[in-house]
């Protein structure tokens, strides 16, 4: 079967393609980084609960970071909701169609935020409870934000992939998940390990913006050599990531193509300064290329999601569908190609 049938005919866009990707990839970066920060310090709070109980140095340390952490998620959800939004117009046929075909898991991540958060202002009222009453609240508020990470990842998986969207007719239940493509774990395993990292800087921020505590200096040493551990930790899996690709998309990100060469290359470069700045101690050189290597990741995963779509999908197609603006007079299409 030509799979090219099952994808829906694209909407208009009511603006140029370029604008609406553009800001698409800006605020999902804003957003990215809020919610491995969330995460990240989420995980680094439950391993000194779990692992350092009676520390009095890691509950001084902890005590700042536990406190921000419902506003974190505000901010993330909130951040969310415009990217979300500008990739519905843009490659709308597509992720409706894929949110579909795993409807049951895709559902489920409405009341799964919702009991993340009321864990996250639970765990900040209870932390210094002791027993499972201090750490209880924060793992369910964590593995149901890894939930809905690992949910979205799939989702995207599936949407870059139309070719398996015929095992809808195997399962129409809503209850498909890709698990047999190779990259699908690779991705979800990066997006954890930036957040390890994400979260070392914010604990790393949050200490140098506390001017007067008298804990400062211990709690940016230890943001960043978490930091540092994530960033060494995110390398490893993007390795991993790019070697699950297909042969056609490494050959391009290994010199066959110009542009996705140097994007990979200063990936790697601004990766491996963060960690060195933050092993080194060096807080403002290892966020700067903290940065850098976020917003090169969010490019290169812009280029893979093209690579992925090349033969069923153009922003030339979505600006120019066949259904037209309304009008009589024809408008240019781009005919789907078979896989």
């Amino acid at each position: 079967m030509d799979a090219n049938l099952l994808i829906p005919a694209p909407d208009v866009l009511p603006a140029p393609p370029w604008l609406l990707i553009a800001l698409e990839q800006l605020l999902f970066l804003l957003h990215i980084i809020v919610i491995n920060a969330l995460l990240g310090g989420g995980l680094i709070l439950l391993y000194n609960r779990l692992f350092h109980p009676r520390s009095e140095a890691h509950a001084a340390l902890d005590q700042p970071i536990a406190r921000k952490l419902p506003t974190l998620f505000a901010l993330g959800i909130n951040l969310g909701v415009a990217p979300l939004l500008f990739m519905q117009v843009t490659f709308g046929n597509l992720f409706y169609a894929s949110s579909v075909l795993m409807a049951v898991y895709w559902i489920m991540i409405i009341p799964v935020l919702i009991l993340a958060y009321y864990g996250a202002y639970i765990h900040q009222k209870k932390m210094e409870s002791p027993g499972w009453a201090g750490w209880l609240p924060l793992m369910v508020s964590i593995a149901f934000v890894v939930y809905v990470g690992f949910i979205q990842v799939s989702n995207n998986a599936l949407m870059e992939q139309p070719e398996r969207w015929v095992s809808y007719f195997q399962n129409r239940g809503g209850t498909i998940l890709n698990w047999s493509d190779a990259t699908l774990y690779p991705r979800f395993l990066h997006f954890a390990a930036a957040s390890l990292a994400l979260g070392g800087l914010f604990y790393a921020t949050v200490f140098t913006l506390r001017k007067t505590d008298q804990h400062r200096a211990e709690g940016v040493k230890y943001g960043l050599r978490i930091l540092g551990i994530g960033t060494a930790l995110q390398m490893g899996v993007g390795f991993w990531y790019l070697l699950a690709l297909p042969e056609p998309f490494i050959l391009k990100f290994m010199g066959q193509d110009g542009l996705r060469t140097a994007v990979l290359m200063l990936g790697i470069l601004a990766g491996i300064g963060a960690a060195v700045y933050a092993f080194m101690g060096k807080y403002r050189a290892a966020l700067i290329h903290v940065l850098a290597t976020m917003a090169l990741m969010a490019a290169l995963r812009y280029l893979l999601r093209m690579d992925f779509l090349a033969d069923n999908f153009t922003a030339l197609s979505a600006a120019f569908p066949a259904s037209g603006y309304g009008s009589s007079s024809p408008l240019p299409t781009r005919p789907r190609r078979p896989f």
